[in-house]
C-alpha cells in the first residue's frame, strides 16, 4: 500500500514538473503562430475609428425572415397556466 501511495506520489510530481516546463517552453510569440493574430481588435480603436460592427457581421434589417424564426418573434397571447415561483400579483 505504501508503495503505491510512493509510486502516485511521485508519478504526480514528475507529471507536473513535465506540464510546467512544456507550458514555460511556449511563450506568447509561438502562441500567436497558431492560426491568427487579430489585429483589428489589438488596438484601442476600430481601425477606421467607427464603433459599428464589419457590414458582413451586420443583419440586413431588410431581409425576409425564415418561417423558423417567425414563431420566436411572435408575442405571449396566452395567460399562463401558472404563476413563476416567487411572483406574486
Amino acid at each position: 500500500m505504501i508503495r503505491k501511495l510512493a509510486f502516485l506520489g511521485l508519478a504526480y510530481v514528475v507529471g507536473k514538473k513535465l506540464l510546467d516546463r512544456s507550458s514555460s517552453d511556449t511563450s506568447s510569440t509561438q502562441a500567436a503562430g497558431i492560426g491568427h493574430a487579430p489585429t483589428d481588435l489589438q488596438a484601442d480603436k476600430h481601425p477606421d475609428g467607427s464603433q459599428r460592427a464589419d457590414p458582413h457581421y451586420r443583419p440586413d434589417p431588410h431581409s425576409p425572415i425564415p418561417a423558423e424564426d417567425l414563431e420566436g418573434l411572435r408575442p405571449v397571447t396566452f395567460k399562463p397556466a401558472a404563476s413563476p415561483a416567487g411572483y406574486t400579483s
